[in-house]
């Protein structure tokens, strides 16, 4: 993952991520159903079989050509990029800084980001994840909360669909913004007692193992003294669960993967990504 705030095209941000040479798709000797996939430094990227490597596969700059307009459109800057899962996925996120401030006792400050992700494998399809980050410390994210996503399916005509998505949903995304914001501003004027919050904490992470009930402590005490939350309102409770998801909870190294890319896949695309979308759910019902 590399920070490429300084790129003015996504041209230039596939060129500081070491994807700006076309790849290259070539047979593979020992397994002659298959083919290999190859980056612009002859480095082994993945092993696709041969009707996927005909019909679906994409350069990284066709992939990703939709990314200037949508961001122009949007008003944001590019922000990281970079591969996970030894190369055979790649994403690109773009940022507008403090577009959403919040409660003026803790001085809540929340930009909205985009994380478009692909993939030369076909292990996941063209997503565009529409996320918010909250800043309340100098170390940067403190929670990222899965608004919405858009996914498209690998195809001949793939490229297509992403540059139209793009004409016809910049101001859809817009508007997501917009109703998120409101969402947030009616969730920090809602107030939530201890013992309703412990049984929204009860629903979410259930399990009756000691590890289960450690959890729930912590994400009551992350709810009522973690950072930026007095453990008053929805909003607090929300940052509480948050918070615990990419601060508390640890993330462990697979194959092929570091802890750190398994942490950004679970918060973008995986299972805590669904997590946050039900939490969003459950805590909206309380106003």
């Amino acid at each position: 993952m590399k920070n490429v705030s300084d790129c003015e095209t996504v041209n230039e941000v596939l060129e500081t991520i070491g994807a700006g040479e076309d790849y290259v798709v070539r047979g593979i000797p020992q397994f002659p159903t298959y083919r290999g996939i190859f980056d612009g430094n002859d480095n082994p990227v993945a092993i696709v079989n041969k009707s996927y490597a005909k019909n679906s596969f994409m350069q990284p700059r066709e992939v990703f050509n939709y990314v200037d307009d949508l961001r122009e459109g949007l008003g944001m800057t590019f922000d990281k990029a970079g591969f996970t899962k030894g190369g055979r996925r790649m994403f690109v996120s773009l940022r507008k800084q403090n577009a959403i401030v919040v409660d003026p006792k803790v001085g809540d400050t929340m930009d909205e980001v985009l994380y478009l992700w692909s993939s030369f494998d076909g292990s996941v399809q063209h997503v565009i994840n529409k996320m918010i980050e909250r800043l309340v410390c100098s170390n940067g994210m403190v929670t990222m909360d899965t608004q919405a996503s858009t996914k498209i399916k690998h195809s001949r005509i793939a490229g297509d669909k992403l540059q139209s998505f793009v004409s016809d949903n910049v101001e859809n995304i817009k508007s997501t913004y917009s109703d998120t914001k409101e969402i947030i501003y009616s969730l920090a004027e809602t107030p939530v007692s201890h013992s309703d919050a412990k049984e929204v904490i009860n629903r979410i992470f259930k399990g009756e193992s000691k590890r289960g009930e450690n959890i729930r402590d912590e994400v009551f005490n992350r709810f009522t003294k973690g950072m930026g939350n007095r453990g008053e309102t929805a909003w607090d409770l929300l940052n509480g669960i948050t918070e615990y998801q990419n601060h508390g909870k640890s993330f462990r190294s697979t194959d092929g993967s570091s802890s750190s890319e398994n942490r950004l896949t679970s918060l973008t695309l995986g299972t805590d990504a669904n997590l946050m979308n039900r939490v969003w759910n459950e805590l909206v019902s309380l106003n």
